[in-house]
């Protein structure tokens, strides 16, 4: 049998910001875009959106996938970023913003990563695409593959570049960019220090191009991902920035935003750079156990230690929005069996997020907690004995002298019974 105490630990924002009258706002910008994701990369929770499940065009964010699947053939060695790829006519050929390679030239896979990323080569995919696999179709399977692997439902691949083919474009839901992209950022983490390379140049045909994304400029701190255009599509943008806890009750977190088919690249700048900038002012990531941290201390009447710390047993965060409500309902064991070993449980905490459950876990102690001895039981026992007689005598009421020190549990009693008849024989026994 488990009781609830009347006690709640009540995390309520303490030391959080003034409420301004944006706390409780949304990030409407619903009608200049065709979708939008707020979401947090460590847990996957998705924070705010917009038409997010349903699939839509993608065009260069394709390539996210594109460097998925070199990178894993980089990591098991099918292949080196020190390769050197030639380009042939075909790749020459290939359109839209490109590295604009040209027949017989050489770069390495390392380098044509860069441009696939940085200013969204299409050649360079292209090129990529071929070397891996023979060809881009062997390469597009393997792009299906792996979405089908991930658990993407609503992505289809066409082609290795996002580039329109005929009527049919590449096609993924904002929910299935959002995997995607933590995927890759969780598996291949160096990809944001390519993501950030302001510009591409090869010096010796004088070619500069700048990074494609908007936002690296706009908001310190964001580090990627990769942006994306074609008149279908519209302009889109997958975005990720790295934050630093506020408090010490805050930790690090990154989001991942995404904007999807607004009108112009002026307004991908803008309502990618205000998706981002809701995150960051109406969220924090709050740390609500630690299991190194005691969350509660309680009283055992029959240990010897009397009032005994327990401990959450794992750590517990979770995304807060301002004017979120965060408590910790603590229920201990009323049944506890002593003696205790260090991590016994003793207990639940159960966390809530503006009164729903988000999560459940054990309470346990982190010390051996043993039993009180029997002869501090039985000079405890008297005292309070005698302190209830004067307490009779005199009128006197001290802090232990209730009634309730009458109740004395009927093991002690025995106990003492025990002894003064052993001491009795004791003194019977001839010497």
């Amino acid at each position: 049998m488990m009781r609830k105490f009347n006690r709640i630990l009540i995390l309520f924002l303490l030391f959080v910001l003034i409420l301004s009258s944006t706390s409780f706002a949304t990030v409407g910008i619903e009608n200049e875009v065709s979708a939008y994701l707020l979401g947090d990369f460590e847990t996957g929770e998705i924070l705010e959106e917009y038409n997010i499940y349903k699939p839509v065009e993608i065009a260069s964010i394709t390539k996210l996938m594109s460097y998925l699947i070199i990178m894993e053939d980089v990591q098991r060695g099918k292949i080196s970023l020190d390769d050197v790829v030639y380009i042939d006519k075909d790749t020459a050929e290939i359109k839209g913003s490109s590295l604009e390679l040209q027949e017989g030239e050489s770069f390495t896979v390392g380098e044509l990563l860069k441009a696939v990323l940085v200013v969204s080569a299409n050649d360079a995919t292209y090129a990529l695409s071929k070397y891996a696999e023979g060809t881009e179709e062997a390469f597009v399977r393997r792009m299906n593959d792996k979405a089908k692997s991930l658990g993407l439902k609503s992505t289809v691949y066409f082609n290795s570049t996002g580039l329109p083919q005929g009527d049919v474009q590449n096609m993924m839901s904002p929910e299935d960019i959002f995997n995607l992209s933590r995927y890759i950022i969780d598996k291949y983490p160096e990809i944001l220090s390519v993501t950030t390379i302001p510009y591409i140049e090869v010096p010796s045909r004088n070619y500069k191009e700048e990074n494609t994304d908007p936002l690296l400029n706009e908001i310190n701190g964001v580090d990627g991902l990769k942006t994306g255009f074609t008149n279908k599509a519209g302009y889109c943008l997958v975005s990720t920035i790295g934050v630093n806890g506020k408090t010490t009750k805050d930790k690090d977190f990154r989001l991942i935003g995404i904007v999807m088919g607004t009108k112009s690249e002026g307004k991908r700048k803008e309502l990618g750079k205000t998706v981002v900038q809701y995150g960051l002012d109406n969220y924090s990531k709050r740390i609500v156990t630690d299991k190194n941290t005691s969350i509660d201390t309680i009283h055992m009447a029959k240990s010897k230690d009397k009032e005994i710390e327990v401990y959450p047993e794992k750590n517990y965060s979770t995304m807060f929005k301002n004017g979120d409500t965060l408590d910790v309902n603590i229920t201990i064991d009323e049944e506890i069996k002593l003696p205790l070993k260090e991590f016994d449980k003793v207990g639940k905490a159960t966390i809530l997020k503006n009164n729903e459950v988000i999560d459940e876990m054990d309470l346990l102690v982190h010390k051996d907690v043993k039993k009180e001895g029997l002869f501090r039981v039985i000079g405890r026992n008297i005292k309070e004995f005698l302190s209830f007689l004067f307490s009779k005598i005199t009128g006197w009421q001290g802090e232990n002298s209730n009634w309730q020190i009458l109740k004395f549990n009927v093991e002690y009693i025995n106990v003492n019974t025990k002894c003064a008849s052993v001491a009795q024989k004791d003194r019977a026994a001839p010497s």
